[in-house]
């Protein structure tokens, strides 16, 4: 799973469209930053090398096991196996005793995953430390690293393990340069950022989540008409992104265009129908434009979605009932 990047969240002001009631409901920023995407790189297990169902294998490796019969390569097994259950905890307890057993660089980085997906940073920065000093090449567990340091905001340490992992080549290196991207945009280093999601885009054009997070840069830095063309290229190759409609409809509103923000804001409802931060703007931007009832509408939907603190400002102000 990739990891729980901490967005730039950027905080608009809407314009006011009257300065009566409004004004103390519409001079509360919105918390409405870029929903930035996220490292792509999996912190997994290597590609299965087997067909065989994880029941199965557990079904298999476990009579075994409670014989005292297992070799370490069935409790790597079985432990491969929990991990693609999602049972993390029982994948670590078997790759530890895979580990005792003389278990190489490849046991190691698995206990690293098992550990970041149980949410140990720590624990999986230390097995994923193991893992390079028996594997100096092992790009993936550079990058693996970086990420559980990025976890713990430790942005410095996370970029120079996404720059190992990126210098080291092979099939990972764009994601490692996506990753140190974040990196710097977390530490406000904007230009380095820009440059590596630049790079990323080069390998591949398709990227759309790093024209995405050079949108969400540009709109920090109030580039916006930068930031439209970044996001309107990312739609135009990726139309089913509720994400990338609702940051345009932001950057839509910025620049005072609130018709085509409105229309973003539906689409993004449409693609993700509990996509409550949609609602909630699309509801202030229709109180903004005097369309009460609507608007109201609107942020009751968003506050089922749990962003209920608009709806009660509104009620406070005399707007929503």
């Amino acid at each position: 799973m990739p990891i729980s990047a901490a967005p730039s969240c950027l905080r608009l002001v809407p314009r006011l469209a009257s300065g009566w009631l409004l004004a103390g409901l519409l001079l509360v920023s919105l918390a409405a930053g870029c929903a930035q995407k996220r490292p792509p790189t999996p912190v997994r297990l290597a590609p299965e090398t087997t067909a065989e169902s994880p029941e199965s294998v557990i079904m298999r490796a476990t009579p075994a096991i409670a014989a005292g019969q297992a070799t370490p390569t069935v409790y790597q097994e079985r432990g491969e196996a929990y991990y693609r259950m999602g049972q993390f905890e029982l994948a670590q307890k078997d790759f530890e005793q895979a580990q005792s057993a003389g278990g190489g660089a490849q046991t190691a980085y698995d206990l690293g995953a098992a550990a970041y997906m149980n949410q140990d940073y720590q624990k999986a920065i230390n097995y994923f430390s193991d893992a390079i000093a028996k594997d100096a090449t092992m790009a993936k567990a550079y990058n693996n690293r970086g990420v559980a340091a990025f976890a713990l905001g430790q942005y410095d340490k996370a970029g120079a393990d996404f720059s190992a992992a990126a210098g080291l080549g092979g099939q990972s290196a764009a994601a490692s340069l996506f990753n140190r991207a974040l990196a710097y945009q977390a530490q406000n280093e904007f230009d380095r950022a820009l440059a590596d999601y630049d790079r990323v885009i080069g390998l591949d054009p398709s990227q759309t989540a790093a024209r995405n997070n050079k949108a969400d840069i540009y709109i920090t830095l109030r580039r916006y008409d930068e930031a439209a063309v970044e996001l309107d290229t990312a739609i135009r190759r990726n139309s089913g992104d509720p994400d990338l409609y609702y940051n345009r409809a932001l950057v839509r509103e910025k620049l005072g265009n609130y018709p085509q923000a409105m229309e973003d804001y539906d689409r993004a409802a449409k693609l993700r129908s509990n996509f409550g931060q949609a609602y909630r703007n699309r509801g202030v931007l229709r109180l903004r434009l005097q369309m009460t009832r609507e608007g109201c509408a609107d942020l009751s939907l968003a506050c089922q979605f749990g962003y209920c603190g608009h709806l009660e400002k509104a009620k406070n102000f005399g707007l929503c009932q």
